[in-house]
C-alpha cells in the first residue's frame, strides 16, 4: 500500500508539473549518426546529428543539418543587407518547416533563440547574429567552426546537392563585419568565404529536435510491433526515425488498477487501428522503458502490463500510428498512468467447533464442559509424606541422620562434663 501511495504522489507531481521539455531520444544516438525527419521532393531528409545531448542554443533536444543542401542555387539571402531577421534566406527557411514537415514534426521541433557575438574565423572578420524563436534556419560561422571544423579544409564543411549528389555552394546566416551587404557562404573544398547577399546559392537548413512533442527515436526501418516493456528501441546501424505527438490524436485513460504485479489499464478515444503503447520515464524526465502493448480497432479497451518504475518515474500510455519506414510515426499526447496497489484481502478466521451438548429431561440441551488439566500436583503414592521424601532422597537422607546423632551425642556428653565440674566445685566447698 505504501508503495502504491508513493507511486501514485509521483505521478501526480508530474501531472501538475509537466514533463520534462525532451526525453532521451533513443538507445545509444551519437554525433553523425542520421535521422529522418520531414521529405522533400516526395523523399524523406536526411539530417547529420551535431550533438546528441543539446540544441544549438544550448537547451534539452539535439541538434540537426540536413545531410545535403536541398536546393542547387536557387536561394538569395537577401535583397538588402546581410540581417537573418526578416532575410529571403529566413524566409524560405520558415516555408521549409511549412511545407516539408508533418503537424508531429512541427510540434517536436522546438524553436531557439540565441545571440553571437562577432568573431575571427577562416581567415575573415564575422559580425554579430541573432535567432529569435525560430525552428529552421541556415548554420552561423560559429556553429560550423563549433560543431563541424574550424578550418578551412576541415572535412565535413563542404555539401552536395540532394538532387544530383554534386558539391554545392551553400548560405551561412551570418553576415560580414566590414561589409553589410556579405554574409558566409560555404564553397567547395571545404573553404568559407563571404559573398554578396543578392547572389543566388544553394540553402542546407538546420534544425533542433527535442520538447515535449518528441517521443521516442527508434531504428528508421523499425515496424512497430507488440513487445513486453524492456529498454527502449535501438539503431544497429545509426538511422533513426522519430514517434513524435500528432496535436489531432488523442487517448484518455479511464481507470487504473494494479493488482498481483500487473496494471491494468482501461482506456478510450484511441484512433482506430493505433497501436496502444507504454512509455517509462525516470524523474529527470529520460526515457527509460518502452512497450508496445495491443493493437485497438474500436478505440477503446484494457491493456495489461508490469510496471517496472524507477524511484521519482513515471509511466505513461499512448496511442501511436505506425508510418513505414524512414517516416515519422504520428502520437497520440502521453497519458501518466497513476493507481493504488489494492490491498491483499483479509482471509476469514475458521470458525471454531460447536461443543457436543446431551438433552437435559424436560428438553433443552446442556453443554457438556471440556476437562480441564489441573494444576494442582498429582497425590503422593501409598505410603509417601516423610517416608516417601526419605525413599526419593537417600543419598542425602542418611548423611543427615548421621550428623544429627553426632550432634545428640555431642551435646550429651558436654551436659554430663559440666554437671561433673559442678559436682566436683561443690566437694571442694565443703572443704
Amino acid at each position: 500500500m505504501k508503495k502504491g501511495i508513493a507511486l501514485l504522489l509521483a505521478a501526480l507531481v508530474l501531472l501538475f508539473t509537466g514533463t520534462a521539455a525532451f526525453a532521451e531520444g533513443g538507445s545509444g544516438l551519437q554525433k553523425g549518426d542520421t535521422v529522418y525527419l520531414g521529405r522533400w521532393q516526395d523523399a524523406p531528409i536526411r539530417w547529420t546529428v551535431l550533438d546528441p545531448d543539446a540544441t544549438n542554443a544550448g537547451g534539452n533536444g539535439l541538434f540537426l543539418l540536413c545531410e545535403q543542401a536541398l536546393t542547387n542555387q536557387g536561394v538569395i539571402y537577401s535583397w538588402t543587407k546581410a540581417v537573418w531577421q526578416g532575410s529571403e534566406g529566413q524566409t524560405w527557411c520558415s516555408a521549409l518547416l511549412e511545407q516539408s514537415f508533418s503537424a508531429a514534426e512541427q510540434a517536436a521541433v522546438p524553436a531557439v533563440s540565441k545571440s553571437e557575438e562577432g568573431l575571427q574565423q577562416y581567415g575573415l572578420s564575422w559580425g554579430p547574429v541573432e535567432l529569435e524563436n525560430e525552428k529552421v534556419f541556415f548554420l552561423s560561422v560559429r556553429e560550423l567552426g563549433d560543431y563541424i571544423g574550424p578550418n578551412d579544409g576541415d572535412p565535413g564543411l563542404s555539401a552536395t546537392y540532394v538532387g544530383n549528389g554534386k558539391p554545392t555552394y551553400y548560405w551561412l546566416r551570418t553576415p560580414h563585419a566590414s561589409h553589410p551587404d556579405y554574409a558566409g557562404l560555404v564553397l567547395e573544398g571545404n573553404e568559407v568565404h563571404d559573398y554578396l547577399v543578392y547572389g543566388s546559392w544553394a540553402g542546407r537548413p538546420a534544425t533542433n529536435l527535442g520538447g515535449e512533442g518528441l517521443l521516442y527515436l527508434a531504428a528508421a526501418d523499425r515496424v512497430i510491433a507488440p513487445c513486453e516493456p524492456g529498454p527502449m528501441p535501438a539503431s544497429a546501424n545509426g538511422e533513426w526515425k522519430a514517434t513524435a505527438a500528432d496535436p489531432a490524436l488523442t487517448l484518455t485513460v479511464e481507470d487504473a488498477r494494479y493488482a498481483d504485479g500487473q496494471l491494468s489499464v482501461q482506456y478510450a478515444g484511441a484512433p482506430a487501428g493505433a497501436w496502444i503503447s507504454v512509455l517509462v520515464r525516470d524523474a529527470e524526465g529520460k526515457n527509460v522503458s518502452y512497450g508496445c502493448l495491443a493493437k485497438t480497432e474500436g478505440g477503446t479497451g484494457t491493456v495489461s502490463f508490469s510496471p517496472a518504475l524507477p524511484e521519482g518515474g513515471c509511466a505513461y500510455l499512448f496511442a501511436e500510428l505506425d508510418n513505414g519506414p524512414m517516416n515519422t510515426n504520428a502520437a497520440s499526447a502521453l497519458c501518466p498512468l497513476s493507481w493504488v496497489e489494492e490491498p491483499e484481502p483479509t482471509p476469514t478466521p475458521e470458525a471454531e467447533p460447536e461443543t457436543a451438548e446431551e438433552p437435559e429431561e424436560g428438553g433443552g440441551t446442556i453443554a457438556l464442559a471440556e476437562p480441564e488439566e489441573s494444576a494442582t500436583p498429582a497425590a503422593p503414592a501409598e505410603g509417601g509424606g516423610l517416608i516417601s521424601f526419605l525413599r526419593e532422597t537417600w543419598m542425602f537422607a542418611v548423611p543427615f541422620a548421621l550428623l544429627s546423632a553426632a550432634a545428640v551425642i555431642l551435646a550429651i556428653a558436654k551436659a554430663v562434663d559440666r554437671h561433673r565440674r559442678r559436682d566436683d566445685d561443690d566437694d571442694d566447698r565443703e572443704e
